[in-house]
């Protein structure tokens, strides 16, 4: 690895755009490296793409632990390749004076937010709405496309994104094998035909959807995750409680209004008192889930008979 020391830009816009994050290396004369702390709600999803975009040639350690004996202890004969530790359970107390003190550069991984990382660059998207995450992976893997010199074009990644379930290195790893023939300077939703990447049916959002507004007409999902499945019902339950609202105190996304303006006949026939009797259904059904006493499948079959029920009166 180059000698060149390392820094973050950080860019964040809360108004019209979620976090934008980018981390590029430039060249520095300054003699602390970086040592970032980057904190996901979704570990197993976020991390192995951060790690592939931002740090591919980094060497992980699998414990804190582990990471303070290869600083104290350094070997003459070692590349100084950056390191990356995940860290699932919070310590009593983190080592940062170690951390901040070593040659090369450190990233830590933290699912919760820590409360003694004073003086570390700290990036926390922990409480990213599932819009905001999505529109970050965009963002990401956009960049990524620029550097190839070719542009991801939003729609084409909205249908990856559905493909892939929102699982950023899945959405990376069909950008790769795109751009390794690709000639256009697009990847749009006509090179997907060509490659055939193709919905071959509905999200599970999609399918969500139905259930709540047509449910006679709804698919079952296949594989069958009911807590994830009564999350996207329990969002869509809110989002339309929020329409009946002069002025509601949620936000609802851009790209979601346009949505909710095409439901809005649809909304108004079934009544707000629809919608407020679907929050406790969807917890009594979470429960039975949770209680581990039912099969998915008769969660789901329970589900559509009392939305089915609802939808008579």
């Amino acid at each position: 690895m180059s000698e060149l020391l390392k820094r973050i830009y950080y860019e964040v816009s809360f108004l019209v755009n979620p976090v934008l994050c980018i981390f590029e290396p430039v060249a520095t004369k300054t003699k602390t490296l970086a040592l970032r702390v980057i904190i996901f709600e979704h570990l197993d999803e976020d991390m192995p793409l951060f790690v592939e975009l931002f740090c591919p040639h980094a060497k992980e350690y699998t414990t804190l632990e582990a990471l303070y004996s290869s600083i104290e202890n350094p070997s003459f004969f070692s590349e100084k390749d950056p390191i990356y530790v995940r860290v699932d359970t919070l310590p009593k107390k983190i080592r940062w004076d170690l951390l901040k003190d070593s040659d090369v550069g450190v990233t830590l991984f933290f699912s919760k937010s820590l409360k003694d990382a004073d003086g570390v660059e700290c990036h926390n998207f922990s409480s990213e709405k599932p819009w905001e995450r999505q529109k970050r992976l965009y963002q990401w893997i956009a960049h990524f496309c620029q550097k190839q010199k070719k542009t991801l074009h939003k729609g084409a990644f909205d249908r990856l994104f559905r493909i892939s379930e929102g699982f950023g290195l899945a959405i990376l790893r069909k950008v790769e094998q795109i751009l390794l023939t690709l000639e256009a300077p697009q990847i749009t939703p006509e090179i997907l035909d060509k490659y055939h990447l193709y919905e071959t049916e509905p999200s599970d959002w999609e399918k969500a959807k139905e259930l709540l507004f047509r449910p006679r007409h709804s698919l079952r999902p296949d594989p069958l995750d009911m807590l994830g499945f009564i999350s996207k019902l329990r969002q869509e339950v809110y989002y339309n409680l929020f329409c009946f609202e002069d002025s509601p105190k949620v936000a609802i996304p851009p790209f979601r209004k346009k949505e909710m303006g095409e439901k809005k006949n649809e909304r108004e026939a079934l009544g707000r008192n629809f919608f407020y009797a679907m929050l406790p259904l969807l917890l009594e059904v979470e429960m039975l889930a949770k209680s581990g006493s039912f099969s998915q499948e008769m969660l789901y079959d329970l589900l559509y008979t009392r939305i089915g029920g609802l939808h008579q009166f």
